[in-house]
């Protein structure tokens, strides 16, 4: 992947972001929940981001997994160079960075690995490149590993691909960087859906940087849409480009997607009770959840769990808040419309969780209640005990305003959590929280020993 505007983008590094699906507790917790047994840790483990973008997220799980080994690939130097800063100045010596395209990344002395992830990658990138991915995958993935892979996906990119399209044409003919020529084109592009034009007239994007430019920075919007390969594909094509490596579908990293009774109301259940062909079905379900990105997991050769065995393990894993106390509304939005899951459970499981990430092993132990809470946002899957990360921490602060901030707070447990700018600059200069400007963000950092 070159600089060039036929091939892929490079002149605008991606966003310093984190993603908490990618962590190993994550993808544990989805594999049970899917009936799938995760990767045995209890010696070490070894975890490889394939597009690792400016590798904040390889930096921030190595410093959180002192017994992991963590790589980070992308072809782009300025990403790896970033990730490699980052992790020099935080002094978390078990992350290493290559630059290096995926045919080339094949080829370096790299180990075998527990958990290979893409995000952001994989319909964004050609054909040659994709292949060269999952040959990755087959040759470095271990027996029982876990795989995570999104993608952009069909139905719910159809009402976008009028506008990727003018955008990709109007970008050959403007000057500048690809932010400014994007800009360009977006700017023709809503001219044209203010006039009415029909083939823009139920664009999401379109509408989103009408009513919301704020929140598309211009890091995302080029990488998003600028890539010449860019190509949104559906989940059964995916599925029949991975079968010949051995990887089977284990469920969704999107937390909200592994439960039908949540996102799907009765009759679509009943729908797809009616297929038999797993496949088939998933593609109705897509169609059902007009679905745009998947955040799919997969397995090769894992040894299945019973039921039993999966809600003990489940109720055993360790959960954090995934946001202050306050926050928790009992409530939520999803595709099947309000959702509202305040009960007694519920509530308990809360409680439980809310001084310091614990299992419920010794707690209240309604699974449905736990699952639920997971996919709301209000829980997510973390470490058992706590690792160091005040050295860090230090670091995240320090950028806070400056050109390279990164917007999250490592946490003891495994993970790291969004933080407000305005946050981040009081906890590095060392202030006090203010209670009514941040609700509940006091005794939230206090949970997790912060």
């Amino acid at each position: 992947m070159t600089q060039s505007r036929d091939v892929y983008t490079t002149d605008i590094p991606y966003l310093r972001d984190f993603k908490p699906m990618l962590a190993p507790a994550w993808l544990d917790h989805v594999a049970l929940v899917g009936g799938i047994e995760p990767p045995d840790r209890d010696s070490g483990f070894t975890w490889c981001d394939l597009g690792c973008g400016q590798g904040v997220t390889a930096a921030i799980l190595a410093a959180t997994h002192p017994n992991g080994e963590f790589f980070g690939v992308d072809a782009m130097a300025v990403h790896t160079d970033h990730g490699g800063r980052l992790a020099s100045a935080a002094a978390i010596p078990n992350v290493r960075f290559h630059a290096a395209d995926f045919a080339a990344a094949i080829e370096l002395g790299l180990p075998q690995f527990d958990y290979i992830v893409a995000h952001g990658v994989y319909s964004w990138i050609d054909r040659a490149s994709q292949s060269a991915l999952l040959r990755f995958i087959d040759r470095r993935l271990k027996p029982s590993g876990l795989v995570y892979l999104s993608y952009n996906t069909l139905p719910g990119w159809l009402r976008d691909l009028p506008f990727q399209r003018l955008v990709q044409e109007l970008n050959r003919i403007f000057s500048g960087d690809s932010a400014a020529r994007f800009t360009a084109a977006a700017k023709i592009a809503r001219a044209l859906a203010d006039a009415g034009v029909p083939a823009l007239a139920d664009s999401f994007i379109v509408k989103e940087l009408k009513e919301r430019p704020e929140d598309y920075k211009s890091a995302y919007l080029v990488h998003e849409f600028m890539p010449a390969a860019w190509r949104p594909l559906w989940v059964t094509e995916v599925r029949t480009a991975i079968a010949p490596i051995g990887l089977e579908p284990v469920g969704s990293a999107t937390l909200s997607e592994n439960l039908d009774w949540m996102v799907l109301d009765e009759p679509a259940r009943e729908i797809l009770a009616t297929i038999a062909d797993t496949g088939a079905a998933e593609l109705v379900r897509d169609f059902y959840l007009d679905q745009r990105l998947r955040c799919d997991v997969f397995a090769r050769g894992n040894r299945r769990v019973d039921r039993g065995e999966r809600a003990e393990r489940l109720l055993a894993s360790a959960f954090a808040l995934a946001r202050p106390l306050c926050e928790i509304r009992y409530r939520t939005l999803t595709s099947a419309g309000p959702l509202s899951y305040d009960s007694p459970a519920a509530r308990a499981i809360i409680a439980t969780v809310a001084a310091a990430p614990r299992s419920l092993t010794a707690g209240t132990r309604d699974l449905k209640a736990l699952l639920t809470l997971c996919a709301a946002g209000d829980l997510m899957p973390v470490e058992p005990g706590n690792v160091p990360v005040h050295a860090l921490n230090r670091i995240l602060c320090s950028r806070a305003g400056a050109p390279e901030e990164i917007g999250w707070l490592a946490l003891p447990c495994g993970t790291a959590v969004a933080v407000d700018r305005g946050l981040l600059r009081l906890l590095r200069d060392g202030k006090e929280i203010d209670e009514l400007r941040y609700p509940g963000w006091a005794g939230f950092l206090a949970s997790h020993g912060l």
